[in-house]
């Protein structure tokens, strides 16, 4: 009696996962995995009954049609390969302009600078003639000497970087101080949006008086940063 327990409930097991197995292969033939998002469009020459949209949401009892499945499958194979239909209203191919780096410092917001420089002030102080912090006292930064600031103990790539910290020096490193100078001590990660950054610097000019002059707006409006 026990080993027949057993083996019904072997079989029920087995089939369980027979019928699992089935499923997640049927599911990977009609929608691949590698290919996510592929079927969130319509294009032209789709046959009309299929929704693919409606299939992926009732999937698999919007399936029960007789033929429904084969059909489905047949012309899921037939649209692989093609591109999704562009957005109504955009040009194919198109690519938006970057502004250069003269149009975003004219363009710059003080206010959102002075809100990002709050991210900062937790290791920087901004007052003349501060104190260090974790990182060096950030007032006349901008034209300052990279690695210069007295009484900071700087790492050795920045003390061997050299130049000055014009604006686009700090455009370029604080988008990722790590990467611009590889082995500094500075954790921060970065500010990924040019406008973010341009308002930054922005704000960090006006902190003193030995900031250079904004360099001038490309004629075009555009180029990169």
């Amino acid at each position: 009696m026990i080993r027949m327990r057993w083996l019904v409930t072997g079989l029920c097991v087995a089939g369980a996962a027979t019928s699992l197995w089935s499923l997640n292969w049927f599911a990977g033939k009609l929608y691949s995995s590698a290919e996510a998002g592929g079927l969130a469009y319509a294009p032209d020459d789709a046959p009309a009954r299929i929704d693919m949209a409606q299939v992926q949401r009732d999937w698999p009892a919007s399936l029960g049609a007789p033929g429904e499945a084969s059909r489905v499958i047949a012309w899921r194979h037939q649209m692989q390969g093609k591109s999704p239909m562009p957005s109504a209203g955009s040009a194919a191919g198109a690519v938006a302009p970057v502004m250069d780096l003269g149009t975003l410092l004219a363009t710059a917001n003080l206010d959102t600078g002075r809100a990002k420089m709050q991210l900062c002030v937790s290791c920087h102080d901004l007052t003349p003639g501060g104190p260090n912090r974790i990182g060096p006292n950030l007032w006349d930064v901008v034209g300052r000497g990279v690695g210069t600031h007295a009484g900071f103990a700087y790492s050795p790539a920045m003390k061997g970087h050299g130049g000055i910290w014009g604006y686009r020096d700090l455009f370029e490193f604080l988008a990722s101080p790590a990467r611009n100078v590889p082995g500094t001590k500075m954790s921060f990660a970065g500010l990924r949006r040019p406008e973010d950054r341009a308002a930054l610097i922005r704000y960090l000019a006006t902190l003193g008086d030995g900031a250079p002059p904004l360099p001038p707006p490309t004629q075009s409006g555009e180029g990169t940063p």
